[in-house]
């Protein structure tokens, strides 16, 4: 924490994972540290060797993805949850602004399929399979304060944002209390459709934008593949995981130490 001491993040147990970051970045450093609060006896894998059975498209290999990536999504709602209790307990007016709005713009025109090479999830993939992707979306054109998720209701459509920006947060009356902006190349609603779980956040539109919005069944289904595209989705979903679970615990440390500060001011 900001001037000394430390906040839980979660606490593990049988079959729950630790330290998966090590498989999916390289260089990265900690977000945060694990200790033992008893006897431990776990399994651990090589990072050089699971890449390795990554490139042979092992579908053991492809299972741990996808099962680091559910980890991930797990973790991210817990952290999220969390920030909204901290808002809940001692609402202040700096947490929260209005929602986005203002006069609907016409749509930019320009050639979505085009486009999307240069997003950062996409730039590892081929293009035949940038053309499988884009086959099983629809272009959605959406103006500045439309919401396309409800915190706590069924999250159905994942979405990749090509231009534009959307902003989730929480819901406080007609406020919100922004947890990130996600910008170009950033996926949104996936999380709560792999793992099947309300949203747990409300996305509305930042500004006129322009969205990949997917077929779900379908995007499910890549997702699930054991081929090269398949690799190539799990790794751009997960990449996109790990920037928001980074972002949600940064969120949560700020939070944390203004509510440590309030009590202090209180006392």
């Amino acid at each position: 924490m900001p001037g000394g001491g430390e906040t839980a993040i979660a606490e593990l147990g049988a079959g729950d994972l630790v330290g998966e970051m090590a498989l999916l970045l390289r260089g990265g450093k900690r977000t945060a540290t694990a200790r033992a609060v008893g006897e431990v006896e776990a399994l651990f894998t090589d990072r050089r060797y699971f890449e390795a059975a990554l490139h042979l498209l092992s579908p053991a290999s492809l299972k741990v993805l996808r099962r680091l990536g559910l980890t991930i999504a797990q973790r991210l709602r817990a952290i999220r949850a969390r920030s909204r209790a901290l808002v809940d307990a001692s609402p202040d007016d700096r947490l929260l602004r209005a929602r986005p709005g203002g006069e609907a713009q016409p749509p930019a025109i320009f050639d979505v399929r085009a486009f999307l090479p240069i997003l950062p999830p996409l730039r590892d993939f081929a293009e035949d399979e940038i053309d499988a992707l884009f086959a099983i979306a629809g272009v959605e054109q959406v103006s500045r304060g439309e919401r396309l998720t409800e915190e706590g209701r069924s999250a159905d459509t994942p979405r990749l944002v090509v231009r534009g920006a959307l902003l989730l947060g929480h819901r406080h009356g007609e406020r919100i209390h922004q947890l990130d902006i996600l910008g170009p190349g950033r996926f949104a609603g996936v999380a709560s459709v792999l793992e099947e779980t309300p949203a747990g956040a409300t996305i509305v539109a930042a500004e006129d934008s322009t969205l990949l919005a997917f077929d779900t069944a379908r995007f499910v289904d890549l997702w699930r593949g054991e081929d090269q595209m398949a690799l190539r989705l799990l790794e751009a979903v997960n990449g996109d995981l790990v920037i928001s679970l980074n972002t949600a615990s940064n969120h949560l440390t700020r939070l944390t130490a203004q509510a440590r500060e309030r009590a202090l001011a209180k006392a």
